[in-house]
């Protein structure tokens, strides 16, 4: 029977008890699912605007037959349930409840994304995750939950870290990714290097394969007439965040595979956006987290 791991997280109105409601929503959805909760978790909000307060956050682990669309929807009306409006990205919120994992199933489309693109740098998640999850697998890092929140607990110890190493699709985008890293009042040194990598080959041949976390930035040529799931779809493939094409003469050889490891897919055309991201992803990975006396 699959198993999967649910997100919850909220920092608006009265949060442990939209908390608790969502646990209580879940398991009434899910009757059958065996919920398995873990401790409730109090950490600094991560990327979003300034001036919020700390979030609640916990996972949640279940057991079921259901479709990975089909336990996304059920995730979809609990929210809406609770009140959850999305208005801006990484904004306060009463509740927020993410599908972050669906056994070894991988999935890439503009509305669902399986695993959680950023689960493997989140530690607002795995450590959450290592309550009841420790044996699962992530099948893009190819790490167990157990490996990727250890990964993360030596970061948090180790001021020079995390190191990034980013591969960026286009001449434009590198220099202006570069440039914009220059210019900002934040620190740097954790962002080892910015190279061009125009295809997924040469990302995972050229990528440093020692770094905490390696992205590929893609942006595409024309994003007005062409999405970017599409065009980023060969990255995702190479990267394992979608299947391998059927197709045999498609299969990358082992030598042009990445080596197992936190991965990012990141889109370019924004190039703040881009940045903000690189800076929240470092912030996510030296998260302080605690957990609460708070019970279920």
């Amino acid at each position: 029977m699959p198993s999967s791991l649910i997100s919850l997280g909220a920092n608006l109105g009265n949060v442990l008890e939209t908390m608790r409601s969502a646990g209580r929503l879940i398991r009434e959805a899910l009757p059958d699912a065996n919920p398995r909760f873990s401790r409730i978790y109090r950490t600094p909000p991560v990327g979003g605007p300034t001036g919020q307060g700390d979030f609640l956050n916990a996972m949640v682990r279940v057991d079921h037959n259901l479709s990975v669309w089909q336990l996304w929807k059920t995730i979809q009306r609990i929210e809406s349930d609770l009140g959850r409006q999305r208005n801006q990205r990484w904004e306060s919120r009463r509740i927020d409840i993410d599908l972050i994992l669906h056994e070894s199933t991988s999935l890439w489309t503009p509305h669902l994304k399986i695993p959680h693109p950023r689960m493997c740098m989140r530690s607002f998640v795995l450590q959450p995750a290592l309550d009841i999850a420790p044996d699962l697998v992530d099948p893009v890092s190819q790490w167990s939950i157990k490996k990727l929140a250890d990964h993360l607990s030596n970061i948090l110890s180790n001021p020079s870290r995390p190191v990034l190493a980013i591969g960026c699709n286009s001449i434009p985008l590198t220099d202006g990714i570069s440039k914009l890293l220059s210019e900002s009042s934040e620190p740097l040194s954790n962002v080892v290097r910015i190279t061009h990598t125009p295809s997924p080959d040469q990302w995972v041949q050229s990528i440093d394969a020692t770094a905490d976390l390696r992205i590929a930035c893609v942006e595409t040529p024309d994003p007005e007439s062409i999405q970017w799931e599409d065009y980023s779809a060969p990255w995702a493939m190479m990267l394992g965040l979608q299947p391998a094409h059927r197709d045999p003469t498609h299969t990358p050889q082992p030598s042009h595979r990445p080596v197992p490891g936190p991965r990012y897919l990141l889109p370019g055309n924004d190039l703040s956006w881009a940045v903000h991201e690189l800076f929240a992803a470092i912030q996510a990975m030296r998260c302080p987290i605690e957990p609460t006396d708070h019970a279920w």
